[in-house]
């Protein structure tokens, strides 16, 4: 059996999606200096990137992407084929369908989308973030942990599958640090009360994590929710 390319030391290309949040600019601006030239997937073009990606001499493009349009599939066809996927999105909603649809109908599909894709070049890797306590039946935010919850059993199956596969791409389960963004703001106000954030310099660790084909990469999940609780 032939072995699989190692990423991390061999770049190529990147989709990231939620390229213009706070974790999708941090896993691009890791991937650019590790020489991969990046697609950045967004509805709004990331501030600022552009201009430092070609002040560096580095690869970037930005390509607009919205889960939630009907057409984003098609308008993947016209783009390159990743070696590697970083999915970035999540959003939170007093529509609970809305959420469904975006966190977890789409976001699946988008991941199934990406997989063949690797599959049909023998190897890859996809990194999906996910909320910390997706698990966790915090108050007021029942729906929101569902809808991260349902992402994250299906990531850990869709895991276990392409294992089995052994030639396909890898995929990682990503549990940043809670960091000072919009979706971390909203889900603040939920819970009524100050979250401890921990923001990162980069997102180098878990770009690393993923590129290595690791199954889970940043924090524990027990130690996050126990934090949650305890704070």
């Amino acid at each position: 059996m032939p072995t699989k390319p190692n990423l991390y030391h061999n770049p190529g290309i990147a989709w990231v999606s939620g390229a213009s949040g706070y974790w999708g600019r941090k896993t691009v601006m890791s991937l650019l200096r590790l020489n991969w030239q990046v697609i950045a997937l967004s509805r709004q073009e990331p501030q600022d990137l552009p201009e430092w990606a070609m002040a560096q001499q580095k690869s970037l493009f930005w390509q607009p992407f919205d889960l939630e349009s009907e057409d984003w599939s098609s308008i993947l066809s016209d783009v390159p084929t990743p070696q590697a996927v970083f999915h970035c999105v999540g959003i939170y909603d007093e529509d609970f369908e809305r959420m469904l649809r975006v966190n977890v109908v789409q976001s699946t599909r988008f991941l199934e989308e990406a997989s063949q894709l690797m599959e049909t070049q023998g190897a890859g890797c996809l990194g999906v973030y996910l909320g910390q306590n997706g698990r966790l039946g915090l108050p007021g935010l029942g729906n929101f942990s569902a809808s991260q919850g349902a992402l994250w059993t299906w990531c850990e199956a869709k895991a276990r599958t392409l294992k089995q596969q052994k030639s396909g791409p890898t995929l990682s389960l990503v549990f940043p640090q809670r960091a000072p963004s919009h979706l971390q703001a909203e889900l603040a106000k939920r819970v009524d009360r100050k979250v401890k954030l921990n923001p990162p310099e980069t997102a180098d660790d878990l770009v690393a994590g993923v590129l290595q084909g690791k199954s889970r990469v940043g924090r524990k999940p027990w130690l996050a929710g126990l934090s949650t609780l305890l704070t």
